[in-house]
């Protein structure tokens, strides 16, 4: 896992996406078992490291093939240069990369490294599917950006403001229970559709965080706010991390999810941007006046 894990940061260090730190994984399971080892093989004896890379110039000295970060790098830097690498199935990119014998080598080792990438890369790598189908990077500009604020929830009350208010029941308590660092609204009926309440950058998304359930985090464009909006049905997100979206852009379905006690819209400002804002890390501001001066409230 050690191991593993050094193969993932250098994939991060060189600003590849999950998918390419996934092939990584998935390379070094089937070339070495996740192991630092000293030794070749008949087909290549002078092979050595996480991804048995040989002596001949190509993959650096023997300090470092046998180093799990330098290795990696050099393995992610050959895998960029296969063309299409992104569109082809995983062990036909490793297979070009390495250039061993069976292209199809690496298929049955695709499993076991997703486990080991969900079980080491946190939030982002919760949307990987079990079969190792990674989510689509973002990075899309979504409608017009005209700088509007709009309500977040159309036909929605606010049904619980900012400030201390006792725990509701069937909520997790402790010391942070008593005080609401958000804002709320629900649709009375049926669920509603949740969209972005201004222009936002969409700099974190949570897929069944425990508390925060489903949702997004995003950044003014201006840089002045980090709003948060969570408890979004599961499945229901419409958007990506990296995504600018505009004012009325639909991000999910008003949902359940997290620790809450009935079906609503969780709001949260944070003043300045903030790629993960956390309570009670960061501090909330007071969302009220703010939405008041928009005319949301």
């Amino acid at each position: 896992m050690k191991n593993a894990a050094a193969i993932m940061k250098a994939g991060e260090d060189l600003k590849l996406p999950l998918a390419a730190q996934l092939i990584g994984v998935q390379a070094a399971i089937g070339e070495s078992t996740l192991r630092v080892i000293d030794f070749g093989d008949g087909a290549g004896p002078d092979s050595r490291g996480l991804f048995q890379q040989r002596a001949n110039g190509s993959w650096g000295s023997y300090e470092d093939r046998m180093d799990p970060h330098t290795s990696a790098t050099n393995f992610f830097k050959a895998l960029q240069n296969v063309q299409g690498w992104e569109t082809l199935e995983p062990t036909i990119a490793i297979h070009r990369t390495q250039r061993n014998a069976d292209p199809h080598h690496y298929t049955r080792f695709r499993e076991q490294a997703t486990q080991i990438v969900k079980a080491l890369g946190g939030e982002s790598a919760s949307m990987v599917d079990p079969s190792g189908v990674c989510p689509v990077e973002g990075n899309q500009v979504v409608g017009e950006i005209a700088g509007k604020w709009v309500k977040p929830l159309q036909k929605a009350v606010m049904t619980s403001g900012y400030g201390p208010r006792p725990a509701p029941p069937g909520t997790a308590g402790g010391v942070l229970a008593n005080f609401h660092y958000g804002i709320d609204f629900s649709t009375p009926g049926q669920a509603g559709v949740i969209v972005a309440i201004t222009d936002l950058k969409i700099v974190k998304i949570r897929n069944l965080e425990s508390q925060f359930g489903t949702g997004i985090t995003g950044q003014t464009l201006d840089g002045k706010l980090t709003i948060g909006m969570y408890h979004m049905e599961a499945g229901s997100l419409k958007v990506k991390e990296g995504d600018t979206v505009a004012a009325g852009t639909p991000l999910g379905t008003e949902g359940a999810t997290g620790n809450v006690f009935g079906r609503h819209l969780h709001m949260e400002f944070y003043a300045g941007a903030l790629p993960n804002p956390m309570i009670p890390i960061n501090a909330t501001i007071d969302p009220t006046p703010i939405l008041k001066e928009k005319g949301i409230l």
